[in-house]
């Protein structure tokens, strides 16, 4: 009985220090020191608790075993085989309450992580919108340059021909009033006239390509 006292002993002297240890995981003391040390990590700590706690359970049914068996001094005995379980309920209490606090921090760490992580993804996505929205308002942009250039020329080019015809008139209504007194210039006349078709015609076509390739532009 007395080896068996001691040996029970021994075992909560293991206890205490392995659940002040694992203790300290819960309330975050010195974690990031003992972070590296193999047996400060939770898990293993877990299993050597609740191998000793094994331990001291069998060591107390020994006890009680022989507490029955003994002819005398059985009531001191009992006394101190209740004091030995009394020992083991609370060590037990305290590890149950320890691990499952340590659970709730992981689940909360974790769903910490799960937040921090759709946030920094949202962001990322939000990013890539603002980065396809500037492209798309600079391509707008610079179509919207591109068309007012070719507007510009398109109007210079349709300002010169209109001066063109402007003087051809001059010169037709001149040649007109010569073709009376020289019907040879008659045939000047006729050419001057389908020179001006001939203009209109490519002032037509000006027009045309410049929309068309506005048109096209925009389109691609």
């Amino acid at each position: 009985m007395t080896d068996l006292r001691k040996q029970a002993r021994s075992i909560e002297n293991q206890l205490d220090a392995k659940l002040v240890q694992y203790s300290r995981l819960d309330s975050g003391a010195s974690s990031s020191a003992m972070s590296g040390r193999a047996d400060a990590s939770p898990a293993l700590l877990q299993r050597e608790i609740e191998g000793l706690l094994a331990q001291l359970a069998d060591t107390n049914d020994k006890m009680s075993r022989n507490a029955a068996s003994e002819v005398g001094a059985k009531a001191a005995s009992m006394h101190v085989l209740q004091r030995h379980r009394e020992i083991l309920h609370d060590f037990t209490q305290e590890f149950n309450k320890t691990r499952a606090n340590l659970k709730v921090s992981d689940e909360r760490e974790q769903l910490l992580s799960s937040v921090q992580n759709d946030i920094r993804e949202a962001r990322k996505s939000t990013g890539n919108g603002t980065d396809a929205l500037l492209r798309e308002r600079n391509a707008i942009q610079s179509t919207s340059r591109m068309t007012d250039d070719v507007l510009g020329q398109a109007s210079a080019q349709m300002d010169a021909l209109n001066d063109q015809r402007g003087t051809f008139k001059g010169i037709g209504s001149k040649l007109t009033e010569l073709a009376a007194v020289a019907p040879q210039l008659n045939n000047m006349i006729g050419w001057i006239s389908r020179r001006q078709k001939r203009d209109k015609l490519v002032l037509g076509a000006v027009i045309g390509v410049c929309t068309g390739s506005l048109l096209l532009y925009s389109m691609g």
